[in-house]
């Protein structure tokens, strides 16, 4: 009888997509600013940050970190969230998997709830106050328990482990129902061409792409899974190089050709 060794449980289907849509958005240095759900350049500004914040100080806070974060050159990849946004936008905006918006606490509502000891990739964490109400919400993207949360305006989306903010920080375990029976939402060759459409195209087809380009050599900046201008570039480049049609399209025989 095969034995499930301790922390070999492997993601699959859209909960792998989503461990990699968080990676994504740590990489890509994301905000935090209050009832944010993935908005992005030029949406972001001093202004919106100001009506969508709890304060003025709260707004100082989180404008100091956005403009760190362009002036080191992120300003048009990064995205801003609050805990429950960071979760939703790729829940709700990228796969409509609920028709709602959900806070925190509504999250909860997705889980059974778990031991800390059984805690491995895809389960999330929650911080639930006296009331018993979810106030903040982490995700666990690997069985080493690193936690991906936008944490607040002064770290935006951080990687953490379980006990790097003490042993309590933590109190409330759940394994999301959500993602069961669900396949890789993509890529998927027969579900759609990816090429540059107004608004952009995004989804983790459109991150394989950007990531197998990337390893190739193509210029596109960083791997974000929004088909924009350089993205278009890069690929009518490949087709250039290729010999074939120069349309920006990405479509099943580029794929095939690509290795996707």
């Amino acid at each position: 009888m095969a034995v499930l060794k301790e922390n070999s449980f492997e993601p699959t289907g859209m909960m792998a997509a989503f461990i990699a849509y968080l990676h994504v958005q740590l990489i890509n240095h994301g905000i935090y600013v209050w009832g944010a759900q993935g908005e992005t350049y030029p949406a972001i500004t001093e202004a919106w940050i100001k009506r969508m914040e709890t304060s003025s100080t709260n707004a100082k806070r989180a404008i100091a970190f956005w403009q760190e974060q362009v002036e080191a050159g992120y300003g048009e990849v990064l995205r801003a969230f609050d805990c429950s946004g960071l979760g939703m936008y790729f829940i709700q905006n990228l796969h409509a998997l609920t028709k709602g918006d959900r806070s925190a606490e509504g999250m909860r509502g997705m889980c059974i709830p778990i031991k800390r000891s059984e805690l491995r990739a895809g389960d999330w964490v929650f911080r639930v106050n006296s009331k018993d109400k979810a106030t903040h919400i982490g995700y666990v993207v690997d069985n080493d328990k690193h936690i991906i949360h936008a944490k607040g305006r002064d770290d935006g989306v951080v990687m953490e482990f379980l006990n790097d903010n003490g042993s309590t920080y933590w109190n409330w375990y759940g394994r999301p129902v959500i993602f069961d029976n669900l396949p890789e939402p993509e890529p998927n060759p027969d579900r759609r061409d990816l090429k540059l459409e107004s608004p952009y195209l995004r989804g983790t087809d459109v991150l394989a792409l950007q990531e197998k380009l990337i390893s190739l050599g193509y210029e596109l900046g960083n791997a974000d899974g929004v088909y924009g201008q350089k993205t278009d570039a890069a690929v009518r480049n490949f087709q250039n190089r290729a010999k074939r049609m120069t349309d920006g399209v990405c479509d099943t025989a580029m794929r095939k050709l690509l290795g996707l």
